[in-house]
């Protein structure tokens, strides 16, 4: 039997042992830390390498930041700040005028009108020069990383109304595009007694608001009148076919001009499914679209429509007109 006295040296020797074997293959807590990447390397981004363009700009624009934000001249007042949505500046000849201001927060409404993702305020705006009313303004504004700013001119409400003065119904966002509801000058009414009421479709194209789309309201049984399909430049067709440049119609509804005339004032209504267009009570014509291969049966003798082109035809004067790059 060995000596019992050389258990414990025995022990402290297998203990040691044990020991340094388990240093040689477990590292410690500050290796393991130095052997993985640091929270600073390159390959984990930063908080600012990671941002997005958009998450410098403003979280969201609201109704209170359009009452004091900067807008451009309007009704010939200078440029300025609002301030509780009201342009604290008098009109350089008008000591009586409407100053511009944002008559109701109820008229301030938020979408994405240009399609990149971010919304814009939309605001009506109402002023004038003394005197009698004048029509409503639309005013956009975007969202920027120094803030709130006007986006493009003020959209002037009698480019689609015919003139009626005063302050819009309501004002909506839907599918991208902004809902206003308003009167309509007719053309046999005082300005400020317009009789007729639309709903037009606005939409952001590019640099300003456009009409899409005008129903009458006044009487449903019009319809709603497509602006694409009437808007334009329309050339008188001769009897041979032949374009004549030099008598020619423009046409951006609800206004028609011809060279050397005075602008009018245009009435639509749908008949039989195709668009009829009117000025002062007298016929102007049928617009039928391209593609159209059956004769008008209220006009049995109306040319039927080309394949690729847009006509405007006057049964009573026998006029055709076509439209011109599109």
């Amino acid at each position: 039997m060995k000596n019992p006295k050389n258990f414990p040296v025995i022990f402290a020797l297998i203990a040691a042992l044990a020991l340094s074997g388990c240093s040689a293959v477990a590292p410690t807590a500050d290796q393991t830390d130095s052997a993985k990447p640091s929270s600073s390397s390159s390959t984990a981004p930063s908080s600012s390498a990671s941002a997005t363009p958009t998450e410098s700009r403003l979280k969201d624009l609201t109704v209170d930041m359009a009452m004091s934000a900067s807008i451009p001249s309007v009704c010939g007042f200078p440029a300025g700040k609002l301030s509780k949505g009201v342009l604290q500046k008098k009109h350089p000849q008008y000591s009586n005028a409407s100053v511009p201001n944002i008559p109701s927060k109820k008229l301030v409404v938020a979408g994405d009108l240009t399609g990149d993702g971010i919304k814009e305020l939309a605001a009506v705006i109402y002023c004038d020069k003394g005197g009698v009313r004048w029509p409503s303004h639309i005013q956009l504004f975007e969202n920027t990383a120094k803030g709130i700013a006007a986006l493009g001119k003020p959209f002037q409400m009698s480019d689609v109304n015919g003139g009626a003065r005063g302050i819009l119904e309501s004002l909506k966002f839907t599918k991208g595009q902004l809902e206003v509801t308003d009167r309509q000058l007719m053309p046999m009414d005082p300005a400020v007694q317009p009789t007729g009421r639309i709903k037009a479709a606005l939409k952001w194209d590019v640099k300003k608001l456009v009409a899409t789309a005008i129903q009458d309201l006044a009487n449903p049984e019009n319809g709603t009148l497509k602006t694409a399909t009437v808007n334009g430049t329309w050339c008188q067709l001769s009897a041979q076919s032949k374009i004549n440049s030099k008598k020619c119609l423009e046409i951006n509804y609800p206004q028609l001009t011809q060279k050397g005339q005075d602008p009018q004032s245009l009435t639509y209504w749908v008949n039989n499914g195709f668009t009829e267009l009117a000025y002062f009570g007298a016929p102007l014509g049928t617009i039928y679209t391209p593609g159209a291969k059956i004769k008008d049966p209220a006009n049995p003798s109306a040319p039927t429509a080309q394949q690729d082109q847009y006509r405007l035809y006057n049964s009573q004067t026998q006029e055709t007109y076509v439209r011109q790059g599109k």
